[in-house]
């Protein structure tokens, strides 16, 4: 009977972990509310760095910022320092420096520079999401639950890939120490990132507070550059909502005027109708060219040092082995995973808005007056020419990534033998 009772006990405890995890998880279902999807994985992450735009400029929020920011920077520079120093003596160590460090140093950029821009960007954001509000119907309703629960998911993978990697990182320095002690060697003092430090904190028991330093500068680094790209994420696939939308709204508008179904009693209701449509579209494209003008010297940043980030990584894995080469694959694939989502955004908002065109030009425009035959034909011109974030040099766009996987794929095996060599 004891034994019948433990097990119930045991499945009851089993039953309410299942259940907590799920609601732990719920915000990645499409039952979790629409309104709440809004922006919330940048939100959660640039909070924990110490600001979202629009959340106001509280002493408390000020002090948490500041001291992130010192953290995320004191952490660059002697990431960097390290590399540099080691260089010339120890290849792999110096390697194992400078990879993370260009994660580090890119989150220090990202965030300085959302955080001079956090004007524009908070009127950017109340914005799209007073244009998203706005949006009702079935086919809107059901686009907007579909699209916003992506962005949330996908935002959420750079953001896992990012917590696990920092992670490994902390997990492999633990266990050098622990196996040192152990073994009842000389202990190294190694620190999840590899970083120069004055001496006395690298000794107990001040090396504790330091290890958790250089923990929390991992973890800091993966909120900037989670909230950014998230926030880079989430914005196209709303863009690209609002233009469905509109794809929507011309297509129910310029219904054929013998259908029977027409809601609306004469053309000038239909001229009025379009203008606002016109008008909206028009402030969609205004948003885009603004939020492009903020995000593309960061996107091309991000670009350049991604690409310098999984060569160092490859070249790591060959180098490594057991452990290291696990927390470089999982490094890999977090960077690669950012690189997807800033070129998917981009395809998102060229692809909605080139389908715009095509949407109208599919409906039963011709069967209406002149006057808004002539409007139609205008919002077709205006919507061939694709919008598109620009980037100095090149547009976010999957066909993008491709060409830089296979640049990358270029040049691989030379930079390993460069390395191996060495």
């Amino acid at each position: 009977m004891r034994s019948i009772s433990t097990s119930a006990e045991q499945k009851s405890i089993s039953n309410q972990q299942v259940q907590t995890l799920k609601m732990f998880l719920k915000f990645l279902s499409q039952s979790y509310p629409t309104e709440k999807h809004v922006f919330l994985i940048p939100r959660f992450a640039l909070r924990i760095a110490g600001f979202y735009p629009g959340d106001g400029n509280s002493r408390r929020m000020q002090a948490w910022l500041i001291f992130n920011f010192v953290v995320l920077v004191y952490g660059s520079y002697a990431e960097f320092m390290f590399g540099i120093h080691y260089l010339s003596i120890d290849v792999v160590r110096a390697l194992d420096a400078l990879c993370p460090v260009a994660s580090s140093i890119m989150s220090v950029v990202k965030l300085a520079f959302l955080w001079w821009h956090r004007e524009e960007l908070d009127h950017l954001i109340k914005r799209v999401a007073e244009l998203m509000a706005e949006q009702n119907g079935p086919l809107k309703l059901a686009d907007k639950r579909r699209n916003f629960t992506t962005a949330t998911r996908l935002s959420a993978s750079v953001l896992l890939f990012g917590t696990t990697t920092s992670t490994l990182y902390t997990i492999r320095a633990g266990i050098a120490n622990y196996l040192s002690h152990l073994h009842e060697e000389e202990i190294p003092y190694e620190t999840p990132f590899k970083m120069i430090f004055p001496q006395p904190l690298l000794s107990m028991p001040i090396f504790a507070l330091t290890f958790i330093f250089s923990h929390w500068h991992g973890y800091i680094t993966v909120a900037g550059f989670a909230g950014t790209d998230g926030l880079f994420l989430c914005f196209c696939i709303y863009i690209g909502t609002l233009l469905k939308a509109i794809q929507y709204d011309t297509k129910d508008l310029l219904l054929d005027v013998d259908s029977g179904k027409h809601k609306h009693s004469s053309e000038h209701e239909i001229k009025e109708s379009l203008k606002l449509i016109i008008a909206r579209h028009n402030e969609i494209i205004d948003l885009v060219e603004r939020f492009s003008a903020v995000m593309s010297n960061v996107t091309l940043g991000h670009f350049v040092t991604s690409s310098a980030i999984i060569g160092t990584c490859v070249v790591d894995m060959l180098l490594f082995s057991d452990y290291g080469v696990l927390v470089y694959l999982v490094h890999t694939m977090a960077v690669t995973t950012e690189l997807f989502l800033y070129c998917l955004g981009g395809t998102v908002v060229i692809e909605c808005s080139s389908q715009l065109a095509t949407a109208v030009y599919d409906s039963n425009w011709y069967t209406h007056s002149v006057e808004v035959q002539r409007m139609v034909l205008l919002i077709i011109i205006r919507a061939q020419r694709s919008l598109v974030l620009k980037v100095p040099f090149f547009a976010p766009s999957l066909p993008a990534l491709t060409s830089v996987s296979k640049q990358l794929r270029l040049y691989m095996p030379l930079i390993c033998m460069f390395f191996i060599n060495k």
